[in-house]
């Protein structure tokens, strides 16, 4: 058995907030990770994600996907963790990649002029 015939890990955090915001993890067998959040991430929730995605950039994987397609709000502490975890990633040289398919997430994101330093998978992509 080699390791691409392994099975892809999840990891699931749990935090105080686990009933607003679920975060999991999926390592691929080549390292790449991705982090996917569903709820709503707001000053409350962010710190959860915040965490997460700092586990993985200290970990210093290949690439880093994080997944926000099951998130229904995103606010300015949600945002701000993004942008902290795109300034790491870019010291890291790890590449960094958004997937944004709800309105929610992408809204946050134009309004803030935001979007520009994102590489972005949506819906369509």
């Amino acid at each position: 058995m080699t390791t691409s015939d392994l099975p892809a890990r999840t990891t699931t955090v749990a935090g105080a907030f686990d009933d607003m915001l679920s975060v999991s993890t999926r390592v691929e067998q080549d390292g790449a990770v991705t982090v996917s959040a569903t709820g709503d991430i707001d000053a409350y929730t962010a710190p959860l994600l915040r965490s997460a995605l700092d586990s993985q950039l200290k970990l210093g994987r290949p690439q880093l996907v994080i997944d926000l397609s099951g998130v229904q709000f995103l606010g300015s502490a949600g945002l701000a963790a993004l942008v902290e975890t795109q300034k790491g990633a870019n010291a890291r040289g790890i590449p960094l990649q958004l997937i944004a398919t709800t309105r929610a997430v992408t809204r946050a994101l134009e309004v803030t002029g935001l979007i520009e330093l994102f590489a972005i998978q949506g819906a369509g992509d």
